[in-house]
């Protein structure tokens, strides 16, 4: 009987803790890596002259200062917007997506980078290459087979 309730008690403890973690918004996995990549997770700290924002902005402290205004989730929603005005309509009426992986967000010093998956409407479609976005100004490139 002990074996059944323990049992019990772990396969909900388990679909409980599935279910939570698949609920995240692409907005939260996004600054869980920003917290990995050291980002505060308020207002912001200062380190090396720079100044880190908790949204993965930051400000160079040099002369004249350096602003990159840009932040992961702004980044993120750039990315998207550029494939859906450059690709969105013609793809779809084919049964075509490109879909950017927020999991994927890497820094640079200038850019912050996403993959991207290109498949049909419904999977989760095949890596094809890096979405870059210009952290000081916010211009959108792809880097890939497109």
């Amino acid at each position: 009987m002990k074996k059944i309730i323990f049992f019990t008690f772990l396969v909900i403890f388990l679909l409980v803790f599935q279910i939570s973690n698949s609920s995240k918004s692409d907005e939260d996995i996004i600054q869980l890596k920003l917290l990995k990549f050291g980002y505060p997770s308020s207002g912001y700290i200062i380190s090396n002259e720079t100044v880190y924002y908790k949204d993965g902005s930051k400000t160079e402290l040099s002369k004249p200062p350096k602003m990159y205004e840009i932040g992961g989730v702004e980044a993120y929603y750039l990315a998207q917007n550029y494939i859906e005005k450059e690709y969105g309509n013609s793809l779809e009426s084919k049964g075509l997506m490109i879909r950017v992986e927020p999991k994927s967000i890497e820094e640079s010093d200038k850019y912050w980078k996403f993959k991207f998956y290109f498949g049909d409407l419904g999977s989760t479609g095949r890596f094809m290459g890096y979405i870059t976005v210009n952290r000081e100004k916010g211009y959108v490139d792809m880097e890939g087979l497109f």
